[in-house]
């Protein structure tokens, strides 16, 4: 069985904020930031429990070129992956569920 992928309500919001930011100063880093992004969704669909766990059931994946890490957490028995967040390094990591 496929392991199923959601995105929690901050996703949308974050990949829009960081894409607006990146197509502001160049667009090749807006392209850059989307290609590695898939590519970490990607390998967490393939290794969901590949990354340490972080506080509680979260994980997180950085990203590599670019500053940013994938939140998320992955139920075994519902073979689900759900992405909570994508969070700047430089942003206090306690506040990954809320927005500043």
């Amino acid at each position: 069985m496929a392991i199923k992928l959601i995105y929690g309500h901050f996703v949308k919001y974050d990949l829009k904020e960081i894409n607006e930011w990146y197509r502001k100063i160049d667009e090749k880093l807006c392209d850059k930031f989307r290609k590695e992004f898939r590519l970490k969704i990607n390998f967490i669909k393939e290794n969901p429990l590949s990354f340490e766990l972080k506080y509680d059931d979260v994980r997180i994946v950085f990203l590599k070129k670019i500053p940013y890490g994938i939140h998320y957490s992955y139920d075994e028995q519902r073979n689900l992956i759900e992405i909570y967040s994508v969070f700047h390094t430089s942003r206090n990591p306690d506040n990954w569920n809320t927005k500043e």
